[in-house]
Formats: C-alpha cells, structure tokens, sequence
C-alpha cells in the first residue's frame, strides 16, 4: 500500500513562507471567487492549447478498443465498431462514478462547501496551466472531490450548525470542528495529486504544486489523505467523465470538419466543459448528456445552419430517457456560460509591479487528526457515533511567517 502512494520523487519541504500565486495572472472564469490573491488579481482559469506534436495518453483506458483513440494530440484510425464499443462501454459504467442524488441539494443548502469546491476546480484549472497537465487530468480531480464530499456528507453538515465559529484558541493552538478551509484544501492537494500520478507522465513535486494555497502540507499527510480518499470511493478511481467522450466526439467528427476547424471546436468544448463545471448545477446530469449539451452549444456557434446535421448522429447514441434531461442541461449549460463570460468581460485585473502573497500556513501530519472521516465501509460506526459528531477534532498548530 505504502509503495501505491509514495510515487512523488520529491518530499514537500515547508518552507518558513512558500510564495503564493503568479503576478502574471489574466481573466478568470468566476473573477470574483479569487480569495486566494491580493491586489484584484484573477487566475486565468481556462486551459492552455496543447501543442501539436505533444503526446500524451489518456489517464485511464477503459478497454483495449479505447487505448486505439489515443497515442498523440490527433485522431487515430479506429473502426466504427471501435468507436460504438467504446462509447458505450462509457454510456454504461458512467453513472457509478457520479455522485449520489441529493449532492446537488446538499451543496445548495451548504455554501461554504460549495464556496470550497469552486476554488478547489480553479486552482486544478491554474494548476493545469503550470504544468500543461492533460485535461483529463482536472475532470478526475473534480470526479474524485465531489464523490469523496458526498460521501462524508455527515461529516459536512457539523458546518450547517455552526460549530465550526466556535474555534478554541490555546497555548498557541486552534481546535476546529467539523471541517475548515485548510481541510478542503487538503483534500483538494490529495486528489489532484491522485489524479496526476494516474494521468501525467511527469510529476511536479508535492512542493511546487501547492503554489497559491493558503496552507501548505507535509508529504506524508498527502499521502494519508490520499489513502483517505482511495477507500472511501473504493479505489474506483477509473471514472468516466464529460471529458472521456471528447476524443470519442473528434474521431466522429473527423471526417466531416476540417482538422484546423476540429482542433478549435474541441479546444471550445474542453473550455466551456471546464466552465460549467464550476457551477453545482449539472451534477444532476450524466456526464454523456453534459457533453452532448456543450457539444450542442458549440455547433450553434460554429456551424449554426448545420448543427444539427453533425450533431444527430452522436446524439442517436443517447439513451432515449435521456433526450428531455439533454435540453434542460443545454438549457442550463447555456445560462451558466452567459454568467461566466460576463463575469469574464466585466473583471478588472490590475498588474502591479509588486504584488502582495499571502503567508501559507505549514500543516505537518503530526498535528492533524483525519480519524473523524470513515470510509464507506465504517456506516455503520458511523451511524452509531453520528450524535457524537461534534466531540470531534483537529488539532492545528499555525505556523505564522512574516512576508520577505
């Protein structure tokens, strides 16, 4: 088990200050969720273009029929037989890997955990930016957070009653129950880090890729939150996302748009996929039906006279049931754009010369206690101790540092 998660060649050293996000920031998708920068900074959130002759596979083949979509950035020669089998070996095991119904409810009813989750897909979106991750990479991350929240939905709700005001400052510690910021980014930490040594070929170390956090933790506390998250989803870390059918969409498109043209199209899907994303409001839908919606979005604007003539023979793969949930999604995909592009358009990102970071706080594993989370196969402990929820806690030390 050990060697599983030790796959990082470099051990995070905290630093007495770890410098926080780049002053080369540009427009975001959500500009005004950037609490993490000083001076009206906004990260740019929306991934970098990859080059044309980067190769890179894909983080999880599903099937040898799948593994003959990839191998580099161009569309490989596959059978249609391949590409049926294929899409719907995704069709069927996509709904294992989305989260229970009433996570959307939960995280409209709880918005600090909502708050969270939108700054943990921006940070996975800068992060991908950095190190030109693969997309697939960031839907992964996301995959891992949401089912992992829903999971430990439990565990969450000790925030809805306000225990988690109630901080006890003593002899220079701070005891917090329930969960905080610095718990959601830990969490953030472990599953982008999951889904990197998954889905990357090279690994930036513990180390950089904490950049622009508040706090910054130890390796080995990592890598137990990592453990963490693999038992609670049942190692079932092979998800399906609205991502995994974006290949599958080039390979059929390939042979009726220009390749220059294919590139853009899909480059705008990956983008507005990413986007939309952010907002809680498609978690109701299969990732097959989200694609399908931004796929639909992104003809209109391309092709707006024959949409339909490219998009009826991907759509015909739909489960029937699903043809009303693919308009209201489409619907709704659409009103989550128009927000995040004016958001976009009306942000005002300033360049100073000198920009202000923000101290990180070190977090070392001996001063954290992750024994309040259970897996899915501790339910039952968990429900006999539910009513002693808030009897549990975290002990934090903070390291304060002065700025350079």
């Amino acid at each position: 088990m050990d060697e599983f998660l030790l796959c990082h060649e470099h051990v995070c050293e905290l630093s007495p200050l770890i410098p926080s996000a780049n002053s080369d920031n540009k427009n975001g998708f959500l500009g005004d969720s950037n609490e993490f920068l000083l001076c009206d900074e906004v990260w740019d959130v929306s991934p970098v273009p990859v080059p044309s002759n980067y190769s890179r596979r894909p983080p999880f083949d599903h099937d040898d029929q799948t593994q003959k979509l990839y191998g580099n950035n161009s569309v490989q020669p596959i059978t249609k037989e391949d590409f049926e089998h294929s899409f719907d070996t995704y069709l069927r095991k996509e709904m294992k890997y989305m989260p229970e119904s009433g996570y959307k409810d939960f995280l409209e009813s709880n918005r600090f955990v909502a708050s969270c989750r939108i700054k943990a897909i921006q940070w996975f979106i800068h992060s991908q930016r950095r190190f030109n991750f693969y997309i697939g990479t960031v839907y992964n991350a996301v995959n891992y957070i949401d089912r992992f929240i829903c999971i430990n939905q439990c565990h969450f709700r000790i925030l809805r009653l306000g225990f988690i005001m109630n901080a006890i400052i003593n002899v220079g510690f701070v005891l917090m129950k329930g969960w905080n910021h610095w718990m959601m980014e830990l969490l953030s930490v472990a599953s982008l880090s999951i889904a990197i040594k998954f889905g990357e070929t090279g690994l930036p170390s513990l180390h950089e890729m904490q950049e622009g956090l508040e706090y910054c933790f130890e390796a080995k506390l990592i890598q137990r939150m990592e453990l963490k998250i693999m038992e609670s989803l049942g190692w079932e870390l092979n998800c399906v996302t609205p991502h995994s059918y974006v290949e599958l969409i080039a390979w059929e498109l390939n042979s009726v748009i220009k390749p220059y043209v294919l590139d853009q199209l899909t480059s705008r899907l990956n983008d507005d996929l990413l986007a939309s994303s952010l907002d809680e409001a498609l978690l109701v839908y299969r990732p097959s039906v989200i694609v399908m919606s931004g796929l639909r979005l992104v003809l209109d604007d391309f092709f707006p006279s024959t949409r339909q003539d490219y998009l009826s023979q991907l759509t015909s793969f739909i489960p029937p049931d699903q043809t009303q949930n693919l308009q209201t999604c489409c619907e709704t995909m659409h009103q989550i754009l128009v927000r995040s592009r004016k958001s976009e358009a009306s942000s005002n990102p300033s360049s100073p010369d000198t920009v202000l970071t923000k101290e990180q706080v070190a977090i070392r594993e001996g001063q954290v206690d992750l024994s309040f989370m259970e897996g899915p196969d501790k339910k039952s402990k968990l429900k006999r101790k539910r009513g002693e929820e808030d009897d549990h806690c975290v002990m934090i030390k903070k390291h304060q540092k002065s700025v350079n």
